[in-house]
């Protein structure tokens, strides 16, 4: 019995010392997540992955799987908010 318990409590102390794993998963508007991005990001649902935050909300990092090379860089971008069209 005492044996288990030692086993259990060192088994807990590295459980509690050990860094999340999912912790080094998140990239925030292109550099790591802080704590409270990290937290935010987990308790909403959302996938260890690179995350851009801004003013219209959480999106997915463009990757080159989605990025269409037509895509011009000085191009307006338009979003409709509460039925109002607001551009960039």
């Amino acid at each position: 019995m005492k044996r288990t318990l030692i086993i259990a409590t060192l088994a807990a102390g590295l459980g509690f010392s050990s860094v999340p794993t999912f912790a080094k998963g998140y990239v925030v508007n292109g550099h790591t997540a802080s704590a409270a991005e990290e937290h935010f990001l987990a308790s909403h649902g959302f996938e260890p992955g690179a995350w851009v935050v801004d003013g219209w909300g959480i999106s997915p990092a463009a990757t080159e799987a989605n990025v269409t090379q037509a895509a011009d860089k000085a191009a307006k971008k338009c979003r409709y908010v509460l039925d109002v069209l607001l551009c960039r």
